[in-house]
């Protein structure tokens, strides 16, 4: 159930007994064979698989997030720290007002994690009745050594390589050009992770790893599986939670 084509009284109804999925992703440079909106296309098909899985109530896509390193590419658009968080706390907020029991944020982003934490940490300052859960990807780690064939750049990095890539394939492959697309294994400085870097610096172009393997095979399996992961991680908490 899409919530921006319901009326509010199929809204009054609903909320207070299905779970609020908001998808959040981001525009940012994916190399030359990927698009802009990559992180959005891969958040939105998540979140919408998960809402028909437990029947929720799935909000429009939020598509802007925070992107300091990639902020000197072309097209990138980056909302500052603060800005996201209160989105995101006013986004709670507002369904917290109208009886929402459960937000679950399908982030489709790595820059937006801390963010989202911090402001899942001060809704509950907050005292609200409604509780908040975020899903970063789970369960990639174990899919990515199941069903992927080249490493990554960066441990704990993953960035329009082959994941990225096969996912976009098995959801939007007219948005593909894998005729640009290209290993790029940068040398990092020993400093960074210790320093904030703009990633122009050790990849111009924009990838972190190899695009070549990807297939859409392997996105559908990407994909299906952090599914039945974030569906796992559902019932569970609202089996000890809720």
């Amino acid at each position: 159930m899409e919530m921006d084509q319901m009326t509010w009284t199929e809204i009054k109804d609903n909320l207070p007994r299905k779970p609020v999925i908001l998808p959040i992703g981001a525009v940012e440079a994916h190399g030359p064979h990927l698009p802009v909106g990559t992180d959005n296309f891969i958040a939105g098909e998540l979140a919408r698989r998960l809402a028909e899985e437990i029947a929720g109530l799935l909000l429009p896509l939020q598509p802007w997030g925070q992107v300091w390193s990639l902020e000197n590419f072309p097209g990138t658009i980056s909302l500052g720290e603060e800005t996201l968080k209160d989105t995101l706390k006013n986004i709670a907020r507002s369904l917290d007002r109208h009886g929402g029991r459960l937000l679950i944020i399908v982030n489709g982003h790595l820059g937006n994690r801390d963010q989202l934490k911090s402001a899942v940490r001060d809704i509950l300052e907050e005292d609200l009745g409604i509780k908040i859960l975020t899903m970063n990807h789970p369960g990639l780690e174990e899919l990515e050594k199941k069903h992927t064939e080249t490493p990554r750049a960066l441990s704990g990095y993953f960035h329009a390589e082959e994941m990225e890539t096969s996912m976009m394939l098995a959801i939007r492959p007219d948005l593909v050009k894998m005729d640009l697309a290209r290993a790029v294994y940068p040398d990092f400085p020993s400093y960074h992770g210790a320093y904030p870097l703009r990633w122009e610096i050790f990849t111009p172009e924009g990838v972190l790893g190899d695009p070549r393997p990807a297939t859409a095979e392997k996105g559908e399996k990407l994909l299906a599986g952090m599914v039945e992961k974030m569906v796992k991680i559902y019932r569970d908490f609202c089996e000890k939670e809720l």
